[in-house]
This record gives C-alpha cells, structure tokens and sequence, in this order.
C-alpha cells in the first residue's frame, strides 16, 4: 500500500490486496494488474507487499501477515480487502487480527474463499456485513482463472449481477 494512503484517488474504488495465509508472485500479480487495467481503468488495485513474502509455504512470518492484514483493513482509503490466496496461515493470526480491526474496517467489502473461510466467518460473527466467498487473485493461474478474477473484479467494482454464480 502506499504509504500516504490520503493520495489515493477517491473517485475509484480502492482495492487492497493482502495474503493472510500462502505467498503470491510477482508473475501472477502482473497478469491480475494487466487485466484490471484492460478490463476495469475506474479501480485502484494495491497489493500489499507482503503478499510476496515467504516463511516456509506462508507469505511472510505470522506478525507479518498480521501486520498487513490490520493496515488494509483499518484503513478507510480503502474500500476493499482482497484476499491473494486462501491456505492455514489465515487461522494462525486470525484470533489476533479481530480485536484490533477499527470501525474503517467493519465498512469494507472482504472477499476470498478455501481457508479464508475461517476469517470471513470470524468477521460475519462480529457483524461484518460485507463478506463474499469468491475467486481470489491466485484463481488467474488456473484453467478460466482469468473469467474467475474478471467475476471478483466486476464484483467488487460493479456490484453485477453478472459477476453472481448461481
């Protein structure tokens, strides 16, 4: 994230991107940029940097992941957190991350899914109300990964219906 989060530009969405659990690649990010840039120019995408970080198969050590969760969540440039990729280090600083989420962060959309799940649920429990279990940025290296980010993308920017599975 930029660190002067009050230049961001507030007639487009903002959206942050963090890895709470699994590391992301510079690669992968790239492909996710390039195609929000062609697909959606009205959204600001902003990729925490440490979701290229590794500690063993995490993004990064425990305080780390934590760390960048808090700074996407609580601040109120940004209107949504998007999860890089699911995996077990999101419950590892689940329980530390929920009492120190502001009221900016209760305000945003959060959207992810596979272990993310165990966050989001916290979240839900604790009256978040904008919480969708969807395709993250890590779904552009699969097979149809590129339609499935285009789904979350026009989610998050658009709100629609058309980015609804049934």
């Amino acid at each position: 994230l930029p660190d002067n989060t009050t230049g961001l530009r507030r007639d487009m969405p903002q959206i942050a991107i963090c890895a709470p659990s699994a590391a992301f690649t510079h690669d992968d990010a790239a492909r996710v940029m390039a195609l929000a840039v062609a697909e959606f120019p009205d959204v600001e995408l902003h990729f925490h940097p440490q979701c290229f970080m590794t500690d063993g198969h995490f993004a990064g050590p425990d305080e780390m992941r934590l760390a960048a969760f808090l700074e996407c969540a609580n601040d109120p440039a940004i209107d949504a957190v998007w999860f890089a990729r699911g995996g077990y280090g999101s419950c590892r600083i689940l329980e530390s991350a929920l009492p120190k989420l502001n009221d900016a962060a209760k305000k945003k959309t959060y959207l992810g899914y596979s272990d993310m799940g165990s966050l989001l649920g916290a979240l839900y429990v604790r009256g978040f109300p904008n919480l969708v279990h969807g395709p993250m940025p890590s779904d552009i290296a699969r097979q149809g990964g590129e339609a499935a980010v285009k789904r979350a993308l026009s989610f998050l920017v658009e709100r629609s219906p058309a980015s609804l599975e049934p």
